[in-house]
């Protein structure tokens, strides 16, 4: 006699066959799964968010010329056309952007924002004036901004307060150390033609 006897048989299933999934058990529900979400628009874009997505698809390209244009503060922003000035004391930036990178600084906002794009330089200082901060001096603010309160947060913070109690003392300085980059975002070092 078997051991154990199943009156079914060995093929039958316990639970009916399931049709496709549908709903959440498909991914529909979830942010970004179910279709590629698309990025918006450059007409449903602030002039804020053109000029920033302009300035990182040359960034992304060349660091240089987008470390140049970032100095550009933009005075207009218009389908096709991009009308920016820069501060006096950015005038090597001015001669990159509209020196010889400026076709390919074209290029790379014109992919980015899905249209033919051109620069146009905007030399009043009335533009000037009444344009929002670059992109790189908003940077440098918050850049400075971040480094004061890390400062005064390390000047009050208790374990440096028990050392200089100790010890005896004062804090001179305190630097402030970036993150290396990734490791391959190094530039590789030029191969000899020897």
């Amino acid at each position: 006699m078997p051991a154990f006897d199943d009156p079914s048989p060995p093929d039958e299933r316990l639970f009916a066959p399931e049709g496709s999934a549908e709903g959440c058990a498909s991914g529909e529900c979830l942010p970004g799964e179910a279709e590629p979400q698309s990025e918006a628009a450059p007409a449903q874009l602030t002039s804020h968010d053109v000029w920033r997505r302009a300035v990182e698809a040359v960034r992304a390209a060349s660091t240089r010329f987008g470390k140049s244009l970032s100095f550009a503060r933009l005075v207009l922003s218009e389908p096709g056309l991009l009308k920016i000035a820069f501060p006096t004391e950015a005038g090597f930036h001015r001669a990159t952007v509209f020196g010889s990178a400026r076709p390919e600084i074209e290029k790379q906002i014109s992919i980015a924002l899905g249209r033919a794009t051109r620069l146009q330089e905007d030399s009043s200082n009335a533009s000037l004036a009444a344009a929002p901060r670059s992109i790189a001096e908003q940077e440098l603010s918050d850049r400075t901004a971040r480094e004061h309160s890390i400062d005064a947060r390390v000047r009050v913070h208790p374990a440096v307060q028990n050392v200089l109690k100790y010890f005896g003392g004062h804090v001179e300085h305190v630097q402030v150390l970036e993150p290396l980059p990734p490791a391959g975002a190094e530039t590789p070092p030029p191969e000899d033609d020897a």
